[in-house]
């Protein structure tokens, strides 16, 4: 099994002060950015956690990055309470601007957070809107084409096409998606829904609504909100 390369100092300090993990469901910082905007050794900021830990005081597991000899150095990855048990001790007017600016660039990517999980709750309720027609439809396709792969592949043909439509890949997994991306796969989503909706009930044939619905969406991105837009409404979310 393939394991992801470690780290290096320099890498660490190039993500955002505060960020989230991939999975976006954690908002993080480091011990290495906490170390060089405080002012202080990576060690001494590793010496207060074991500190911390040895008194019981903080539960947490260490990661390792690369120096500049290739060698492995511990560092530490901080949620918002673990980044506050940790820097408390830190005094000073500067040393209280840097916990003030780090409380705020966590509330700013929390902010994100939940605004991207939104997103992701609303692409999937739309997309289980859409799969009620898609079903219909490929129900309605395996009457006239039934061992056809443009009636057995229905769901995935839609799907890819969406994904390319918002993406530029079929193969982009949503969770790797920015809330933008989201937001327009859900639009797209209840677009496929009430298409599909729209021509049953003027009696199109199933075959023809199956390509007039793949062209809308591939059609449809020149029509999407750009991400100006969806910035403008991260920020009043948030």
């Amino acid at each position: 099994m393939m394991t992801s390369p470690l780290p290096t100092r320099i890498d660490l300090l190039q993500d955002g002060i505060v960020t989230l993990d991939h999975q976006h469901k954690k908002v993080i910082t480091n011990t290495i950015q906490v170390a060089d905007h405080f002012g202080k050794r990576p060690s001494n900021v590793n010496q207060r956690i074991a500190s911390l830990v040895k008194r019981g005081r903080l539960k947490i597991k260490p990661s390792y990055y690369l120096n500049q000899q290739g060698k492995e150095q511990k560092y530490h990855e901080l949620n918002r309470d673990q980044f506050l048990l940790v820097v408390m001790g830190f005094t000073g007017d500067k040393a209280d601007q840097f916990k003030a600016d780090f409380i705020t660039l966590f509330n700013h990517v929390e902010g994100e957070r939940d605004y991207w999980m939104q997103q992701r709750h609303l692409a999937s309720d739309n997309t289980k809107l859409a799969n009620d027609n898609i079903k219909w439809l490929q129900d309605a396709l395996a009457k006239e084409i039934p061992n056809s792969m443009r009636c057995i592949r229905l769901f995935k043909h839609i799907q890819d096409a969406i994904n390319i439509a918002v993406t530029g890949s079929a193969k982009t997994n949503r969770a790797d998606m920015t809330a933008h991306q989201l937001y327009q796969l859900g639009q797209l989503e209840q677009m496929v829904h009430a298409e599909i909706e729209r021509l049953r009930i003027d009696g199109v044939a199933p075959q023809q609504i199956r390509d007039d619905v793949l062209t809308m969406i591939r059609t449809a991105k020149e029509k999407a909100p750009t991400s100006d837009q969806t910035e403008r409404n991260l920020s009043h979310a948030i």
